[in-house]
């Protein structure tokens, strides 16, 4: 166990008193008290009723709605554990069958007992009255790393119907349940122009130009060519080196993409899409709820224009980053050789640009086991001791950082992707039973973290 690392619950539900604990080969410590959300009761702020952000004594906080600052630890995924045939094979299936209320209390029992207090995205039902969590909305029909690749046309009146009622479902669960922390749309699409074509062959806007003449999009951007060129089709086509008879004949198939005028026109057009992406989703939820706490996508770090982060900023209140290469590698050499270590610059410089707190939305890293011995979707380290202080580090220079409110774990139960060949690893495997050495590790890492969180309130000016 490591120096100072607490072993018992740091959240309980429906806690409000203080318990001492005696770990072994520990000293005696005490768990602080917590409200039925998991915030700390010894720090005490302004109850509003539902989960808000507070910059306050030198950090970013998640404040709980009973006025607590709240350190967010949590695991992604939970509700994949209803598939039939991944439910199957579980030690819980055999001893509680479909009781689902049963089976995910005690879900719920072994992830507080690692630290974990938040069900975090696509969280099921029975978990949504006692642990927090957030919504998850889909909006494009493939996330970054489906294949193939899809974009929506965000200009289209269709797409601002379907904005209308998702919004509003969101905004009408999150006033009716006070666990729900935020609202987010699921993944980000790919929206990086120059890695998206080098990994994938297409991008936004290419998307866009090559809609059929009459859709909105392509309209849009032929309006903004105009705009653009002072509705001068010679001046555009000394820019660009084409030969158009007028700005209508202008397709994606024709364009040299790699040309430095194109390129910046692009960059400027995919400015406008997050513009209306982000305006015609946020806008029917802040009118419905404006005290909801809005993340938006769920940005692939290293995927994301700057341009269509400031866009993003103008309408969210956090920003949820997902590390990792392991999807589509970067196209420039990366400062460590996987993301399993955290990039305080990258993240520093996001915060400054957007000036907002920070979540790690979806992390994890993976380990070689007999049963599971080729894990897929994040970097798979070889022995559970490395992937363990792998965790360990990420998450102390993570929260390290004043702007970090939380950090979601991706996957709890083992499951086999056949998409990838490989398995996505979780906190137990395939049949249920937990990575006992791991786990304890996660536990102490998570305690420890949230300790040390919760003291800078202490340390710093009010």
């Amino acid at each position: 166990m490591k120096p100072g690392a607490f072993c018992a619950h740091l959240l309980i539900p429906l806690c409000v008193f203080a318990l001492p604990v005696i770990c072994a080969g520990t000293a005696a410590a005490e768990e602080p008290a917590v409200d039925r959300y998991g915030g700390n009761l010894n720090l005490v702020t302004r109850a509003t009723g539902y989960f808000r952000l507070e910059e306050t004594r030198g950090r970013w906080w998640l404040i709980t709605p009973e006025g607590h600052p709240w350190v967010a630890l949590g695991v992604n995924h939970l509700g994949e554990m209803k598939s039939a045939d991944i439910y199957a094979r579980t030690v819980l299936a055999k001893r509680l069958g479909r009781d689902w209320s049963r089976a995910f209390a005690e879900v719920e029992k072994q992830c507080r007992e690692w630290g974990f207090n938040s069900a975090g995205f696509q969280a099921p039902a029975e978990l949504r009255d006692t642990m927090p969590y957030i919504i998850s909305t889909p909006f494009m029909a493939a996330s970054f790393w489906q294949e193939p690749l899809a974009y929506a046309d965000v200009f289209a009146p269709t797409f601002a119907v379907e904005a209308e009622t998702k919004a509003l479902a969101a905004a009408a669960e999150m006033k009716a349940n006070p666990m729900a922390i935020a609202w987010t749309w699921t993944d980000s699409t790919s929206w990086d122009i120059k890695f998206t074509r080098g990994t994938r062959g297409t991008d936004y806007v290419s998307f866009m130009r090559e809609l059929p003449a009459d859709a909105p999009g392509r309209q849009r951007y032929t309006e903004f060519l105009r705009q653009r060129y002072k509705r001068d089709i010679a001046a555009l086509n000394g820019a660009y080196g084409t030969a158009f008879a007028s700005f209508d004949d202008v397709v994606g198939s024709a364009l040299d993409r790699d040309r430095e005028r194109i390129f910046a026109d692009d960059r400027e057009f995919l400015r406008l899409i997050a513009r209306q992406y982000f305006q015609t989703i946020s806008e029917p939820f802040r009118r419905e709820h404006p005290a909801g706490l809005l993340m938006g996508d769920r940005f692939h770090l290293r995927d994301y224009p700057d341009e269509v982060l400031v866009e993003a900023a103008k309408v969210i209140d956090v920003l949820g980053i997902q590390p990792g290469d392991h999807f589509y590698p970067p196209q420039t050499r990366l400062p460590r050789p996987d993301e399993t270590w955290f990039d305080a610059v990258e993240f520093d410089r996001l915060h400054r640009l957007t000036g907002k707190p920070i979540v790690i939305a979806d992390h994890q890293c993976g380990f070689f086991d007999q049963q599971t011995p080729k894990t897929g979707g994040w970097f798979q380290y070889a022995t559970v001791d490395e992937a363990a202080a792998s965790y360990d580090r990420f998450l102390r220079d993570a929260f390290a950082r004043p702007y970090l409110t939380g950090y979601f774990r991706c996957q709890y139960l083992t499951i086999y992707k056949d998409h990838i060949k490989r398995f996505k690893q979780g906190l137990v495997r395939v049949d249920g039973t937990p990575f006992e050495d791991y786990v304890r590790s996660v536990a102490d890492t998570n305690h420890e973290v949230a300790r040390l969180t919760y003291a800078t309130w202490f340390t710093a000016a009010p």
